[in-house]
């Protein structure tokens, strides 16, 4: 998921300094890299919780449910 939002992120960053070259290219591509990977954890952390929270909600209806027919 990271590399998805990394790609072209490192990509814009890159090609505004691309012209300057040396570290000004260097730290654009890590900060490309860095703020890509950050993204894509986010939402990659985003659907585990949501994950997480429809199975517990599965979970509380499915007690309701057999406390209901005891």
């Amino acid at each position: 998921m990271g590399a998805a939002f990394a790609a072209p992120i490192t990509w814009i960053a890159a090609a505004d300094t691309f012209a300057e070259g040396g570290f000004a290219l260097l730290a654009s591509i890590v900060f490309g890299l860095a703020a890509g990977l950050c993204v894509g954890a986010l939402i990659a952390a985003n659907f585990a919780m949501l994950a997480i929270e429809e199975k517990e909600h599965e979970q509380a209806v499915a007690q309701r449910q057999a406390h209901a027919h005891a």
